[in-house]
């Protein structure tokens, strides 16, 4: 039944792309990553982590009506219990849905709001200044809230000031006062609060970005470490002995530590041997770098990077073990990273990230594609890949998260100077809270806050993105006998990965075939769907439906296809079930019958009566010229898994491609991958590129002896493997990756220079049969199968 598939404060940069240029010294690497990083990274080695379909634990793309901001942006948030407390820059806040300049609640750089309903509460201090940290007290009876300002509910108030949780009243005999531009982090624990930013003194005694008071009067403390630039944010650790700090500085009590640092939290010691701070170098000599957000959960701590002008190592987000602080993860997605928060299961980061192909997710494209918000797996699932973007460090080997396809889409603001999205995360229960300066989500009216839940009240409504005229199927080849094939692209989905394929006759109540498939915007496969059932000759429409796990459907626009009557071979029936991506009989037959990537004939290659016996469509015969190839009329997205298929005859001495993916349609492709080639001695060998270098395994053997051989080159996470004449006969299980994008697939010729025992000649002299792709790896079984119904 179902068909085949084929399948940060102003002073940095509102782009911020440029970081380290140089990979980390191995020493580095080796220091940060001892301990229980490096047994973590023992455990998962698939590079890169897989991309994980949305589970019960992460929340929809689907945003759910909140309070609004009103002309201004939020910066920071804290929870308690189920009051969201927001601070930033703003006079007004808006009813849930309400246009801007309509349904105004006066409020002051702060507000409260419940996170279960979204409205706005009656706490309402009045703050003069911009708001940029804010915090509970251990108990949750009162916030205190940090920024640039000096009057509080009309009384003077130094960068600093606690409030009656509750009421949003002053707290009685607490008014310390802090000297300098602000206070920009603040974090509790027990009777202390610790206080960082940018300033020179508290209680008027000196203090260097970094001091504590006691909560009864605000009494300063004699805990001091002395950060040399701005402090950002600070986090306890789970562990329960340390203050973390992130910021732009370069030293902590003249210790060389590069925007992250872990000082003891009754003593202000300085812990020089904190993993992650040896690992982590997000400070220039311009503080054009550095750590932007910390949060913790039971297990680890969490921070952001942004970097500008190479100022750092990391744009992205760490997770660090909360004793040691040795890396778990390190998430290397290129651009800036702003909030962090972790439920602890998964970890929700919000950014400008443009280019994350080491993680699986989204390699750059051009034009530049931006996305605003993620979420990871809490533990490691695998290693970064090597990264392929010039200017930007190389992490690759380190231990990461898997992404979850989870990626609403932001209108962004310019309210901040930063011309960005979401900028802090806060969350309870089901629920989590983004706030920043965007004006709107998924093309809905929320500027500012933001709820998204697990368990959304109106259902899970985000489905697939595409439909009608955006999303048109294409009729395969009508010719092949007792089916109709109809083909079409991947659909994607914001919080989706995979999703179900169902193709519609006109006048069918049911599917008349159903597949499952993965996709994302920036990686569609193609996907195939067979009607059996359709009466020869007749020319019904045709359209499919996308669905997704919460059963939002997407339709596609109609297309019409003959059905063509007669019986395929047992060899086409045997190929065809198992669900290839691209299936060329050759021979008098150039139309592809898995869907419709055509085949395009060279001069040179021509149709012959004769193929393998379990064939009725005969072969093509190549001359061995440069025009003797086929390709594919169109480029296409193809896997890093997968198998190639060939059938071929040749007595020539002079080698050639039997099969590979090109990177231009004719003439010799710059890059070629997945070969299938053989050598002047006869023997087949079959690789893929590893970066620039060539991986391949041979037949050992001669196969130009003017017989038919099968040959299948496959790569999967089991490794590569080449089969012969339905007997596998050599393999590697370190090799696991080909190069990934849009390619030709190329039959007969292409540049093999610079491949293991390249032959005379880049162009085979013979003749090919039987030519199908697949996007997973063959079994053995179903190899030797596929041989011996061709072999007769």
């Amino acid at each position: 039944m179902a068909g085949g598939v084929t399948v940060k404060n102003t002073n940095f940069g509102r782009r911020a792309r440029g970081a380290l240029a140089s990979a980390l010294t191995a020493g580095l690497l080796v220091a940060g990553l001892s301990g229980a990083s490096a047994g973590a990274a023992a455990e998962v080695s698939a590079s890169p982590p897989p991309l994980l379909q949305r589970d019960e634990n992460v929340v929809t793309a689907d945003p759910i009506p909140t309070v609004q901001i009103d002309d201004g942006y939020v910066w920071a948030q804290t929870t308690i219990g189920t009051t969201v407390y927001a601070v930033g820059k703003f006079d007004n806040a808006r009813e849930p849905m309400a246009a801007p300049n309509t349904s105004l609640t006066a409020r002051s750089n702060v507000l409260a709001y419940d996170i279960v309903s979204g409205d706005l509460l009656p706490f309402a201090p009045e703050v003069n200044g911009v708001i940029k940290a804010v915090a509970a007290s251990p108990d949750g009876s009162r916030i205190y809230i940090g920024g640039s300002f000096n009057r509080v509910n009309g009384e003077d108030r130094w960068n600093f000031a606690a409030l009656d949780a509750a009421t949003g009243e002053l707290i009685p005999q607490f008014a310390p006062a802090v000297g300098g531009t602000g206070i920009y982090a603040i974090a509790t624990a027990g009777s202390t609060i610790y206080l960082g930013g940018l300033f020179t003194q508290a209680n008027g005694a000196a203090r260097n970005n970094l001091a504590a008071l006691d909560d009864a009067h605000g009494a300063l403390q004699t805990w001091a470490p002395q950060a040399n630039r701005q402090v950002d944010a600070l986090v306890m650790d789970p562990a329960g002995s340390k203050v973390v700090v992130g910021g732009r500085f370069s030293t902590v009590d003249g210790s060389a530590l590069r925007g992250v640092a872990a000082v003891n939290k009754a003593t202000g010691a300085v812990d020089t041997d904190w993993g992650i701070s040896k690992v982590v170098q997000n400070s220039g000599n311009n503080s054009n770098s550095g750590i932007f957000a910390l949060a913790a959960d039971e297990n680890a701590v969490y921070g952001t990077g942004w970097s500008w002008s190479r100022g750092g190592n990391l744009e992205g987000t760490f997770a660090a073990e909360p004793d040691t602080g040795a890396v778990r993860w390190i998430a290397d997605c290129h651009g800036d990273h702003y909030g962090v928060y972790s439920t602890g299961k998964v970890v929700y980061t919000t950014s400008h990230m443009h280019s994350c192909d080491t993680m699986g997710l989204q390699p750059q494209q051009n034009p530049v594609v931006y996305k605003y918000a993620e979420a990871y797996t809490a533990d490691a699932r695998g290693t970064l890949a090597a990264n392929t973007y010039s200017g930007y460090t190389n992490w690759e080997g380190n231990p990461a998260p898997s992404a979850y396809q989870w990626s609403p889409d932001w209108s962004v603001g310019n309210q901040t100077g930063l011309g960005q999205a979401g900028l802090s995360i806060t969350g309870a229960g089901d629920m989590i809270s983004i706030g920043g300066e965007f004006a709107a989500v998924n093309g809905g009216q929320f500027e500012g806050l933001v709820r998204f839940s697990t368990n959304p009240p109106a259902g899970a409504k985000s489905g697939p993105r595409l439909s009608g005229e955006s999303w048109t199927p294409t009729v395969g080849n009508a010719s092949v006998p007792g089916k109709t094939t109809v083909s079409i692209q991947t659909n994607w989905d914001r919080d989706d990965l995979t999703l179900t394929y169902e193709l519609y006759r006109e006048g069918t109540v049911e599917p008349v075939a159903i597949t499952t498939a993965d996709g994302t915007w920036w990686n569609q496969s193609t996907i195939t769907l067979e009607d059996t059932s359709a009466t020869p000759g007749e020319s019904p429409s045709y359209t499919v439906v996308a669905r997704d796990a919460d059963g939002n459907i997407a339709t596609s626009a109609s297309v019409r296809a003959i059905s063509a009557g007669g019986t395929a071979s047992a060899y086409t029936r045997t190929v065809l079930g198992d669900g290839p991506s691209l299936y060329y009989p050759l021979g008098d037959i150039s139309k592809d019958w898995a869907g419709s990537n055509d085949p395009v004939n060279g001069w040179g290659a021509t149709a012959s009566s004769s193929g393998i016996k379990g064939s009725e469509t005969g072969s093509t015969s190549l001359n061995g010229f440069t025009s003797a190839r086929v390709s594919s009329n169109n480029r296409v997205a193809v896997s890093e898994e997968f198998s190639t298929e060939v059938w071929f005859k040749t007595t020539a001495s002079t080698g050639g491609l039997l099969i590979g993916s090109g990177s231009a349609k004719s003439g010799s492709s710059p890059t070629l991958d997945r070969a299938l080639y053989m050598t002047n001695s006869g023997v087949v060998n079959f690789g893929v590129a590893v970066g620039r270098a060539r991986q391949t395994v041979g037949s050992g053997r001669s196969l130009n002896d003017g017989n038919w051989h099968q040959a299948v080159g496959s790569l999967s996470a089991e490794g590569m493997k080449l089969y012969i004449d339905g007997e596998l006969v050599a393999a590697d299980a370190g090799v696991t990756k080909a190069q990934a994008g849009l390619m030709y697939w190329r039959l007969g010729g292409d540049r093999l220079t610079g491949w293991p025992s390249a032959p005379f000649s880049n162009y085979f002299r013979g003749s090919l049969d039987e030519v199908a792709v697949y996007p997973y790896a063959l079994s053995e079984d179903q190899v030797r199968s596929h041989f011996q119904v061709g072999a007769g």
